[in-house]
């Protein structure tokens, strides 16, 4: 079964009374001729590159433009003061989205998830959920695989080239995968 239409998804789903990860991850498994344990320890070093790039986020490097770098720290800096109107949970994603997006502009672990332009959507949702929820290695796992699944069909159905989209369309892409593993988990 190819990743080209939700619906599908849902259908296989609902008939075959196996979650939306499953199938993304059965759809790996045979694209790539892998196993359950090789896709999975695929996606744990996905994971594992995510972690790494916010982890050694400092907030002190620039681009090499030197257009980029540092509004990471600053937005952690205001979050700190207890000021937004977004709550604490909020203020992260977005301190989250911001150091991901600067990590890679200055050349750092690169994590394009699901595009270049939405790059740290995706961990934005993730790494802060993960800490709120106390989420197991093998829950994120299912949430990169709902967030790919969602990817790959949009992949199919629309065009993800940044040059060919404008910014929030970007980012629409990133969202809708970290949004989709929020709503299924609040759902199991």
């Amino acid at each position: 079964m190819a990743l080209d239409s939700m619906k599908e998804i849902f259908e296989r789903s609902a008939r075959e009374n196996i979650p939306f990860w499953e199938i993304v991850l059965q759809y790996d498994m045979e694209e790539r001729q892998v196993s359950r344990q090789a896709s999975m320890a695929k996606m744990l070093l996905t994971w594992q590159a995510i972690q790494d790039a916010a982890d050694s986020y400092t907030g002190t490097q620039r681009s090499v433009s030197g257009l980029v770098g540092g509004d990471g720290l600053k937005m952690r800096l205001y979050a700190r003061r207890g000021e937004s109107i977004g709550g604490e949970f909020m203020d992260e994603v977005i301190v989250q989205a911001i150091s991901m997006a600067e990590s890679n502009a200055c050349m750092r672990r690169i994590v394009a998830a699901p595009t270049a332009g939405s790059c740290g959507v995706v961990p934005a949702v993730l790494l802060p959920l993960c800490e709120r929820e106390h989420y197991t290695q093998h829950e994120l796992l299912e949430a990169l695989y709902v967030a790919s699944g969602i990817g790959a069909v949009i992949a199919y159905r629309a065009s993800i080239c940044g040059g060919r989209l404008p910014g929030r369309d970007r980012h629409g892409v990133g969202h809708g995968g970290g949004r989709a593993r929020v709503a299924a988990r609040r759902h199991e």
